[in-house]
């Protein structure tokens, strides 16, 4: 699931990273598109056009923020009757590389979803400026005193999600759309008792001015991070386990 708005130049090339990579007919492409006026969604359907099956556009209407198209994406993938194990959500300017996508898969393998991380051993970024990352580093620390949830990257757009986290997950209760979604979908994974894992991912930062964040967007993102104990509870689930067939 790749969430765009004014992404022409980097979404082509991304589609053909992803697809050429060693994993057959069994990877797609979904792009969710914000209404992008450069041509975004002209760009996706040239990729659809070259691989047939593989690719799909979601396109919405107007600009409604990157959780919010993910959450769409999503809802649409796990009704697809293609059935989907795994499912991913990346960035599509590269700042989330194709290349870290094996490591995710090899974690999925033993965790229910996969955090590419930046504030782990291995993990980092490029060309930040002292500003944006002590106010990522700070919003991290954050989220981790005031929800308790064992990740030290929760505002990490770059995931991997077992089907059945997805499923589990209640949509409808989020109540942000924007990129604070993440510390909710987290959230609502670990309550719900799923185990999480961070992987270590390089963040390249955007080639071009990256969205500014309003005021009440954060102050928003700050209340509601802070509800999240009292909204779904202050301890994780205990999953019940399947017995084996017999």
């Amino acid at each position: 699931m790749v969430p765009t708005y004014d992404e022409r130049e980097n979404v082509g090339p991304l589609i053909r990273e992803l697809l050429s990579m060693a994993m057959g007919d069994e990877m797609h492409v979904w792009v969710a598109d914000d209404g992008s006026p450069d041509g975004t969604a002209a760009a996706v359907r040239e990729a659809m056009a070259a691989f047939p099956g593989r690719v799909d556009l979601l396109e919405r209407p107007e600009k409604g923020g990157r959780g919010a198209a993910v959450i769409a994406a999503f809802k649409r993938g796990l009704a697809d009757p293609f059935h989907y194990d795994y499912l991913f959500e990346m960035d599509a300017d590269f700042s989330h590389h194709p290349r870290e996508i094996g490591k995710f898969l090899r974690a999925l393998k033993t965790h229910d979803m996969v955090i590419g991380s930046r504030y782990v051993p291995g993990g980092g970024t490029s060309e930040w400026g002292v500003v944006r990352a002590a106010l990522s580093w700070l919003a991290n620390k954050y989220v981790a005193l005031v929800a308790g949830i064992p990740v030290k990257d929760t505002t990490s757009g770059y995931r991997g999600y077992r089907r059945a986290v997805l499923e589990a997950t209640d949509f409808d209760r989020i109540r942000i759309k924007g990129y604070a979604v993440h510390g909710e979908t987290a959230y609502q994974a670990w309550i719900n008792g799923f185990q999480l894992v961070e992987v270590p991912i390089h963040f390249h930062n955007r080639r071009r001015a990256a969205s500014k964040l309003t005021f009440e967007e954060i102050y928003m993102a700050l209340v509601n991070f802070a509800a999240l104990r009292f909204r779904y509870g202050f301890r994780p689930r205990v999953r019940e386990v399947p017995p084996e067939p017999v």
